[in-house]
């Protein structure tokens, strides 16, 4: 019995223990969160937000300078030519002759022959019409003379009335008029199908693709290939409605332009063409420039297209920090922060232009936290454009 009243004074006073330790480890915590929350609290009231006695803020400003600047911009496009020509024959036939150039790649003159179709049957189309216009010719003359001599007897026999149509036969000299005239036309379509048994084209073009052979049996209004006219070449590019109004294109405005690896050089073109509607997908208007003579570019060819609007006078050039928002900066007036609402007339990389504006002792360059705006301002740093450039 002793030793059971021993046992439960033992174990009565390790429950005293360790309540001890309870009470000690939740003072702890709670002497810790307050600490951490007065530190906090101290971080806290050094910030932008929560100072209790506001300093001032502290910015770096530009002063800029008006000078003249002609805004550019950097296109992307793709060469195309007007539209792919079918080589497609207007008269049907055996190929007896094909040109070497009917290549595809190959570059062919203007009124070169690619190739020619057996011409024996249109020849002797051309000589049976030619024959039929003889003939009728031959009765017309006829016909006539055989009217004015029934005229003439006529007029021997009653010399106060005029013949009748009968008599001179004028149905039949209409009728045979009608027949020569016809024919006539025959011939012209039949010399027509005789000169297109040979196929050309009336431009410089390059052939796309070809398949034409000699002895291959063609028929009228098949299409057997596809070529384009060189004169034909364009780049179409797209340029957002905002930057084409912003560099004032036009048709007529001259641009520079390089192939998409710039491996042969730049040469100058003309935008020939604006777009009339915007690309549904995109959003951007296409740009169309016409290639000139001699650019050794060919369709689906990518070319990098430098367009530049009209020289603008009196523009600010500004790092581009300076912009608050897209059409807004911030200049310090009377040691305060001033929102002022610019004109954006470029921009690059690095640089904004804007029109020239009262910069009052400069404009912010640094950046300017929301909660700051109320406070006085104080001007760290003054640059200037030989400091920016």
């Amino acid at each position: 019995m002793k030793r059971v009243v021993e046992a439960f004074h033992v174990a009565k006073g390790s429950e005293k223990a360790a309540g001890l330790v309870q009470v000690i480890l939740v003072i702890a915590v709670v002497v810790g969160t307050i600490a951490i929350t007065k530190i906090i609290r101290v971080a806290g009231d050094s910030g932008p937000g929560f100072s209790s006695a506001q300093s001032d803020l502290v910015v770096d400003v530009f002063v800029p300078k008006a000078r003249n600047h002609t805004p550019g911009h950097e296109l992307t496009g793709e060469v195309t030519a007007r539209a792919a020509v079918a080589i497609s024959p207007q008269v049907s036939g055996r190929v007896t002759r094909v040109n070497d150039s009917l290549e595809p790649g190959s570059l062919v003159t203007a009124g070169e022959v690619l190739f020619e179709i057996d011409r024996r049957d249109y020849e002797l189309a051309l000589e049976r019409a030619e024959a039929e216009v003889a003939s009728a010719e031959s009765e017309l003359l006829q016909t006539r003379a055989t009217a004015e001599n029934f005229t003439k007897d006529w007029y021997r026999v009653f010399p106060d009335k005029p013949a009748p149509a009968l008599v001179a036969k004028e149905p039949q000299v209409q009728a045979l008029e009608a027949r020569l005239k016809a024919a006539k036309a025959s011939a012209a379509q039949a010399r027509i199908n005789l000169e297109r048994t040979r196929f050309s084209v009336d431009y410089p073009a390059r052939i796309v693709s070809s398949t034409i052979e000699r002895g291959q049996l063609v028929n009228a209004g098949i299409n057997y290939g596809t070529l384009y006219a060189t004169d034909s070449l364009r780049i179409t590019a797209g340029i957002s409605p905002e930057d084409l109004s912003r560099l004032g294109l036009e048709v007529g405005d001259t641009v520079e332009v390089a192939d998409e690896y710039k491996t042969r050089g730049t040469f100058t073109a003309q935008i020939t063409q604006l777009g009339g509607v915007l690309d549904s997908r995109t959003r951007l208007q296409d740009v169309i420039i016409a290639l000139p003579d001699g650019a050794e570019l060919v369709p689906g060819t990518f070319a990098s297209v430098k367009v530049t609007g009209h020289k603008a006078d009196s523009i600010f050039k500004m790092p581009i920090s300076a912009l608050a928002t897209a059409n807004s900066m911030w200049r310090v007036k009377d040691a305060k922060l001033d929102e002022v609402p610019v004109a954006v007339v470029d921009m690059d990389n690095d640089f904004v232009y804007v029109r020239a504006f009262d910069v009052a002792d400069g404009v912010v360059i640094s950046e300017v936290p929301t909660s700051f705006l109320s406070r006085s301002v104080t001007i760290r740093k003054t640059l200037k454009p030989e400091d920016a450039s």
